[in-house]
């Protein structure tokens, strides 16, 4: 029953591609974390749903020549082995490619001290068919880790401090058919700007695709590995809970996803104070980015260009 549960779940996220009216729209100059070069560019963003900070993280990405069309496990890999925030777990889970198992999110990539694999618990897992002793020739699989799974997988969380990347190391390319264990990978310590999520059966990395504008992105009926980027395109991954009749993040009425949160382009750049520039005996002031919105917290509103208005009296501001 959980397996035709978990199948039913995908079908009706596979229909739910429109989004709620909360929206977003990329502004490529805003972008701090950039990789690559050429005139074609592409943009990350990732929005955990785990309870913290309501940010949806955004990373920049670009390639010389219209016809090399990257893909999206291209960009993805690229920015998390250079970028000191951005952490990727990934598994090869067949011909079509890689599966994003988790995402991971820290200061220093220090997520990467944090991470271990649960392995009593997955073995007790009745969704898991991976049978790690026995091969379940039903599914192709080929052969076994047995009890090295736990050194396995450590040296793999070992290897992911250099390269920002943890390999699951029981793959189909190794072993015929991917272990789906991603439920059983936890983070543990650390502080709570440390965000993480890894699953597949109680929730999933969900992945939209389009422009922009978050009001022309729709799911994804690809997998990171063989979506193909154009100039202006983007992938955005929004955590999914699995644990309702259809998960938290999808109304089960209107099939709609919940809200994107508000970009952050400045990750833990976010340090500018701007209090010193606020009377607080005026309590008309309102302060906006130089895009328009509001500032709500003005201790941790960051580098950047701020107005500052007060009936209709005005003033600018620039914080470093």
């Amino acid at each position: 029953m959980k397996l035709k549960k978990f199948n039913l779940t995908i079908a009706l996220l596979l229909l739910a591609v429109s989004l709620t009216a909360e929206a977003f729209v990329v502004d490529w100059d805003k972008i701090q974390y950039w990789v690559g070069s050429g005139p074609n560019k592409a943009a990350l963003v990732v929005q955990f749903n785990d309870g913290g900070e309501e940010k949806a993280y955004v990373w920049g990405y670009r390639w010389e020549d219209d016809a090399e069309q990257p893909s999206g496990e291209d960009m993805f890999r690229a920015l998390a082995a250079k970028c000191n925030d951005l952490y990727l777990f990934t598994q090869y889970t067949g011909w079509m490619g890689n599966t994003v198992c988790g995402i991971g999110y820290s200061k220093e990539n220090s997520i990467a001290n944090h991470i271990e694999f649960d392995f009593a618990s997955a073995m007790e897992d009745p969704c898991i068919s991976f049978n790690w002793f026995s091969a379940n020739e039903m599914l192709g699989q080929s052969s076994t880790p047995g009890w090295d799974t736990p050194d396995l997988c450590e040296q793999a969380i070992e290897e992911s401090k250099t390269t920002h990347i943890l390999e699951h190391p029981i793959d189909a390319r190794n072993y015929g058919y991917a272990c789906y264990d991603y439920d059983h990978w936890h983070k543990y310590g650390g502080d709570d700007s440390m965000r993480w999520h890894a699953g597949w059966y109680k929730g999933y990395w969900s992945y939209w695709v389009g422009g922009a504008d978050s009001e022309s992105l729709s799911y994804s009926g690809l997998g990171y590995s063989s979506r193909k980027l154009s100039d202006g395109s983007v992938d955005a991954w929004k955590y999914t809970y699995l644990d309702g009749p259809v998960g938290d993040d999808i109304d089960g009425i209107t099939g709609a996803s919940t809200p994107w949160h508000e970009l952050d382009y400045t990750h833990f750049n976010n340090t500018g104070d701007i209090s010193p520039y606020i009377d607080e005996s005026i309590h008309s002031q309102n302060i906006y980015r130089i895009d328009g919105t509001i500032v709500n917290n003005v201790a941790t509103a960051g580098p950047g260009m701020y107005i500052i208005k007060d009936g209709k009296s005005t003033k600018k501001i620039i914080i470093y």
